[in-house]
């Protein structure tokens, strides 16, 4: 067996590294847009959606009452008229109020499974950003070393060993004299 290395491929650790490197930062980029994404969307459903409907419900909720209100007055001061101008309004309040109450239903149904269904999927994501975070640059550091270490070995050229003097047994056995 040689007591030497063939060094050919120190250029082709350095490119691995190099594309390492971007990969890192690749994957941190496409971790963290992941996680990013579900909070815009986490947050979307909580305070744009849930704030909307909870919104219109109290607009709807006093628009109703006021028209009761009016429908209510209308029908003390003019008992004899139809009030049916009143009576529509009163209707469209409760319809819009019913609408907005089931709008601000579904926002709440769909966030709770929202949550559900990425919960465990973010929890999946624990192990990758300690791999880009940790492990990879650990590696990219290795390699960074192993690399130099090579290219001082390469650059010292071929170990050759001294010979060493034939000892007197040897000489003896060729039938050399001492």
């Amino acid at each position: 067996m040689s007591d030497q290395v063939k060094i050919t491929s120190i250029d082709a650790l350095e490119a691995f590294r190099a594309d390492l490197i971007q990969y890192v930062a690749k994957a941190r980029v496409a971790l963290e847009d992941a996680e990013g994404e579900v909070r815009r969307t986490r947050s979307w459903l909580d305070m744009d959606r849930t704030g909307h409907w909870a919104g219109q419900c109290k607009q709807w909720t006093k628009a109703c009452e006021q028209a009761e209100a009016e429908l209510y007055n209308v029908t003390l001061t003019r008992p004899q008229e139809s009030h049916a101008f009143q009576k529509m309004a009163v209707l469209k309040a409760r319809r819009k109020l019913e609408e907005a109450e089931g709008k601000l239903r579904v926002v709440q149904h769909w966030r709770q499974i929202f949550e559900n269904r990425t919960t465990p999927l973010l929890r999946r994501l624990d192990p990758m950003f300690f791999m880009v975070d940790r492990q990879l640059p650990q590696g990219i550091h290795a390699l960074g070393e192993a690399v130099k270490a090579l290219q001082a070995y390469a650059e010292k050229g071929p170990v050759t060993k001294p010979h060493a003097a034939p000892s007197a047994t040897q000489t003896a056995a060729e039938g050399g004299a001492p």
